[in-house]
C-alpha cells in the first residue's frame, strides 16, 4: 500500500477566509445557497451525549452540533485545515495522530508532561473572535459570524469537526509561547490539544519550566491539571498521549491497553468461528478489532493470536470504505438551510 502524498500547505495570507470582508462572501465561501446567512442562527443546535473515557470507568460529556450545523463547521475546516501551522502542533493534523505524539520524543531521555486543566471548558468566545479579526483579518462582522457558527455557550464544544484546530487558534499566541520557553531550556515541545509533552536527552529543570509553564497559562485563562504533570527520568517508562516509550527507547502498547483487550478477547472467545446475530456482539468485535489494530499502531505485530482469532469472528458486511472519495467534492457542495431546518 503506498503511503499517501503529503498534503501541500500554504501561509495564512492565502487562505480563502483571509480578509474576508462582507457576508456575501461569507455566504460564496461556506457553500451556503443565497440568503443562507440570514437564517443561519436560527439553526445552531446541538446535542449532548457521553463517551467512556480510554482506559477508564468515567465518561465524558460531548456536545455536538446537529447535521446542518455540523456541515458548515465542516466547510470551515477545510478552508483552514491547509494553512501552515508549527510543526510542534500535532493534533488536528491530517496524517498525524497521538501515536505520533509519542515517536517525536523517542530519541529523548528526560521527559516532562502537562495537561491543561479543563481545556475545552475554558476556551472561551473572545479569543475565537480575535483570531479572525487579527490573523485572518475579516471584519467585525464577519468575524462575529464565523464565531458564532463555531461557539456555544461563551465557549468551543468538545464534538465539533471545527473544535480540535480551533482550540489551538484561539490560543496560539500562548503555545508559541511556550514553544519558546521549551526551547530556551534545551527541550523538544510537541502539543496534541491539552497534552503539552516537553524532552530532551539532557537533564532539564521539570519544576523551573513547570512554573514558567504555569505563569504563561495563567495570563491567558488556564492552569495546570497538577495531579497530571508528570516527569520521567532516563530509566523510566514514559507515558505520552496513550503511548509508552522504554527506557530503551522503543515505543509500547499502555498496560491498560494491554489489559482492555485482554478482557474483550475473553467475553468473545465463545463466539470464535460462528457469525454474530446481535446488534450488541457485532459492536463489541468491531470495537475490540480496532483497539488490536491501535496497539499494532504502536508496536508492529502486536497480538497475533488475538487477531488471528478474532478474525475467525465473522460480522455482518460493513459498508464500502469508499467515503473518502470526493473529498473536495463534499466540501464544494452546496448546503442548503431550509425554513424545515430552521423550525427544527
Amino acid at each position: 500500500m503506498k503511503n499517501k502524498a503529503p498534503l501541500k500547505k500554504y501561509d495564512i495570507t492565502q487562505c480563502a477566509l483571509y480578509k474576508c470582508r462582507t457576508k456575501k462572501r461569507l455566504e460564496h465561501l461556506l457553500c451556503l445557497e443565497p440568503g443562507g446567512l440570514k437564517m443561519i442562527d436560527n439553526i445552531i443546535g446541538y446535542h449532548k451525549f457521553e463517551i467512556d473515557k480510554k482506559h477508564s470507568k468515567e465518561k465524558r460529556e460531548i456536545t455536538a452540533p446537529d447535521k446542518t450545523l455540523k456541515a458548515i463547521q465542516r466547510r470551515i475546516l477545510y478552508l483552514l485545515h491547509r494553512v501552515i501551522r508549527p510543526d510542534w502542533l500535532i493534533s488536528g493534523e491530517k496524517q498525524k495522530c497521538y501515536i505520533d505524539n509519542g515517536k517525536a520524543h523517542l530519541e529523548a531521555k528526560y521527559v516532562l508532561t502537562i495537561d491543561i486543566k479543563k481545556f475545552y471548558d475554558n476556551c472561551t468566545r473572545e479569543p475565537v473572535y480575535q483570531f479572525f479579526v487579527q490573523k485572518l483579518i475579516t471584519s467585525p462582522d464577519v468575524a462575529e459570524m464565523l464565531t458564532n457558527i463555531i461557539t456555544y455557550n461563551g465557549g468551543i464544544p468538545t464534538g465539533c469537526p471545527t473544535s480540535q484546530i480551533m482550540a489551538f487558534y484561539a490560543y496560539s499566541d500562548m503555545f508559541s509561547e511556550i514553544s519558546e520557553l521549551a526551547e530556551q531550556c534545551g527541550c523538544k515541545f510537541t502539543l496534541y490539544v491539552d497534552d503539552m509533552t516537553f524532552s530532551s536527552k539532557e537533564p532539564f529543570s521539570p519544576d523551573q519550566l513547570r512554573q514558567k509553564i504555569d505563569r504563561v497559562l495563567r495570563r491567558y485563562g488556564h492552569k495546570p491539571k497538577y495531579t497530571k504533570v508528570k516527569y520521567y527520568g532516563s530509566s523510566d517508562y514514559k507515558s505520552i498521549t496513550g503511548t509508552i516509550i522504554t527506557p530503551k527507547q522503543t515505543l509500547a502498547v499502555p498496560n491498560g491497553l494491554q489489559k482492555t483487550i485482554y478482557n474483550a478477547f475473553q467475553e468473545v472467545k465463545p463466539l470464535i468461528g460462528t457469525e454474530v446475530r446481535s446488534e450488541e456482539d457485532a459492536k463489541q468485535i468491531l470495537s475490540l478489532k480496532g483497539q488490536i489494530q491501535a496497539a499494532r499502531n504502536i508496536e508492529d505485530g502486536k497480538f497475533p493470536e488475538i487477531k488471528r482469532l478474532t478474525n475467525q469472528i465473522r460480522t455482518p458486511g460493513s459498508q464500502s470504505s469508499s467515503k473518502q472519495n470526493g473529498y473536495a467534492r463534499k466540501y464544494s457542495k452546496k448546503i442548503r438551510i431550509t425554513r424545515d431546518a430552521v423550525a427544527k
